[in-house]
């Protein structure tokens, strides 16, 4: 059911000024159109959300004011604990309440945590502000899949689901290029704090546009719990999506451990003036991830509908490991090359896990809590892994910090495929297969 919009406007009488009449008809016509066109408006949404301006320059902002490299490794434990935390109780309440009202606060409750990052001066109040980051990503996370999803599907065109996915992570990508960009320059010319504020605002407005989003009634069955007990025995029951989280945890995990080492691989490779502008440097690094990001992710629903599932799962897993094997001997060029492959692989690892999990869910009571799990995966094996890499690259050298994590790679994903390759039945593409609510209709190994 449509979101009702902000209350009607009365025109102001003849004595205050027409302009101030019009500019809340716009007001009103701007949320119509949201209305009106809910796909354009999601896409602003994912533009929006997740357009964390500080991330290249947390680490500096958080050594200025006076926190070790150890504190800062610390502060990522706790934002992976909470996120872990609350990642399923987020999913149950996106699936109870509704998803919009699970991805406005998303939006706002990364605002409260800009708060806490400018005003903060101890590891505690930059606790907080890291617990408020891990609440923001866990509402979006896995409620805003859900309602693409359900939405395509209540307009019968789920078929395109996948081109719809990969289109809002590269809007997603496209969000924080601007956002990087414009982050660098402000911390740089302005004040480090305005990063914050640049966030706040951003996340702000996706708070609102989520508000806008047509949403059928949710239909409230049993407890709260009962999301999770069904989602519990739906993962205990079904080896496939069992499967998937697992994998999407490990690749995950590689995905995003290599951001630790941008830093000093950076300060390793510039040279003259480019060391005194380090901050800049990580600026277009990560713009040019972004880049790589989205134009992988906008091709990503015309590689799922040509290429099985198996061969991409397979083709990431393999590109991963030996992206590892070659980072710590990389220098120069070549090192930050392997940089942005490494994020723009991201581009189609999302596009990809999203698909198969929300093919495998047999109806939408629980999608989003089923989603949560599999981020919930990735985020404790994350907290897991990220202070033992960051302290091998804190007191190692990056070649062995990076060699021995692809032999653990390796290891990791030769078992899943060798479980893969036992318990599952091929299949052969992502497009829709009529299925009774519990069966599968595609696996990893397809």
């Amino acid at each position: 059911m449509p979101s009702p919009g902000p209350p009607s406007v009365q025109c102001a009488p003849n004595w205050i000024p027409w302009a101030r009449c019009v500019g809340s008809e716009r007001k009103n016509l701007m949320w119509t159109l949201l209305q009106r066109r809910p796909l354009r408006a999601y896409l602003a949404y994912r533009t929006l959300a997740l357009t964390w301006a500080f991330a290249p320059f947390q680490v500096y902002y958080l050594q200025r004011l006076g926190l070790s490299v150890s504190d800062v490794f610390d502060l990522n434990v706790v934002f992976c604990v909470a996120a872990v935390a609350f990642e399923v109780p987020t999913g149950m309440i996106a699936d109870r309440y509704g998803r919009r009202i699970a991805m406005s606060a998303g939006g706002f409750a990364m605002s409260l945590a800009c708060a806490f990052f400018i005003m903060g001066r101890s590891f505690g109040a930059f606790a907080v502000a890291n617990v408020l980051c891990a609440l923001s990503m866990s509402l979006s996370s896995g409620a805003d899949s859900a309602y693409l999803y359900d939405h395509l599907t209540n307009e019968r065109q789920v078929a395109q689901y996948s081109h719809w996915e990969g289109w809002s992570t590269a809007a997603k990508g496209v969000g924080n290029l601007v956002a990087v960009l414009l982050g660098a320059l402000v911390y740089q010319y302005i004040h480090p704090a305005a990063v914050f504020v640049l966030t706040a605002f951003t996340t702000s407005v996706a708070g609102f546009v989520a508000l806008a989003l047509p949403e059928r009634r949710a239909s409230h069955e049993g407890h709260v719990g009962d999301h999770l007990r069904r989602a519990l025995h739906t993962l205990r029951t079904d080896a496939r999506l069992t499967s998937i989280v697992a994998f999407g945890a490990v690749a995950f995990v590689l995905l995003r451990l290599s951001l630790f080492a941008d830093q000093p691989h950076l300060e390793s490779h510039l040279q003259g003036a480019w060391l005194e502008r380090t901050v800049l440097s990580m600026g277009l690094l990560a713009a040019a991830k972004e880049v790589g990001t989205a134009l992988v992710a906008s091709s990503a629903g015309t590689i799922l509908a040509r290429v099985r599932s198996r061969t991409i799962a397979v083709s990431l897993a393999a590109g991963l490991t030996v992206a590892y094997l070659l980072m710590g001997e990389a220098h120069g060029v070549v090192c930050t090359v392997l940089m942005v492959l490494l994020a723009s692989a991201f581009g189609i690892f999302s596009p990809l896990m999203r698909a198969l999990m929300n093919r495998l869910i047999g109806g939408s009571r629980d999608r989003a809590t089923l989603l949560s799990f599999e981020g919930m995966g990735r985020r404790l094996l994350f907290a897991a892994m990220s202070p033992i890499f960051g302290r091998a690259v804190e007191g190692s050298s990056l070649h062995a910090t990076f060699a021995g994590t692809a032999w653990v790679a390796t290891a990791t994903f030769a078992l899943l495929g060798v479980t893969a390759w036992v318990a599952f039945r091929p299949a052969t593409s992502l497009s829709p297969v009529p299925r009774s609510a519990g069966s599968a209709a595609v696996s990893l190994a397809g």
